[in-house]
């Protein structure tokens, strides 16, 4: 199974994101659009574990839940990069990323300890919405930031596989709340 730790959204904070993913369809030539459903952070992918090996990491988020307590995040400024000459269009958190930073960091760590998985990607805080973008015209796109705070209070470690039409599904395996 394929697994990776994210922080998911609430459906205020997903309508957001659908609305962002429209401003970029006006001017996108064609594109792999994030489904709202799978809308979600990464904090750290995971790759593949056999069934056996999920109850370890069941314990390893439990210690998480012991180290945080929650804490609030704003989002809403587009960046993308280039792959392949395809845009990967995110969007940013915009403040306290230092703490979801901390998270992360602590995460990797305490995985690290039980694990040799590959981690070669510098973490920063972002919100994939739309892959292999190609504009038809420049990418002027101004978009405002979430109007509230988002409260990060539970993280999930999650499934990625697909379906029988090959739609990518993610689903929380366990959530943990933070409780320091």
């Amino acid at each position: 199974m394929r697994l990776f730790v994210a922080l998911n959204f609430d459906d205020e904070v997903k309508t957001y994101l659908r609305e962002v993913q429209n401003q970029i369809r006006t001017i996108a030539y064609k594109g792999n659009y994030t489904s709202s459903d799978n809308f979600h952070l990464t904090l750290r992918f995971l790759g593949e574990f056999r069934d056996g090996e999920v109850a370890n990491l069941y314990t390893i988020l439990d210690k998480v839940s012991e180290k945080f307590t929650p804490f609030e995040i704003k989002i809403g400024k587009i960046n993308s990069f280039l792959r392949n000459n395809k845009h990967l269009v995110f969007i940013e958190v915009i403040e306290n990323s230092e703490a979801l930073v901390h998270l992360a960091h602590y995460l990797n760590k305490i995985i690290d300890e039980s694990y040799k998985l590959p981690n070669k990607f510098h973490f920063r805080p972002h919100i994939t919405i739309a892959r292999e973008i190609i504009y038809h015209q420049e990418n002027n796109i101004k978009v405002l930031p979430f109007h509230k705070p988002i409260l990060v209070n539970n993280i999930s470690l999650m499934l990625s596989k697909r379906n029988k039409q090959n739609k990518l599904i993610y689903t929380p395996l366990h959530t943990i709340t933070f409780t320091k």
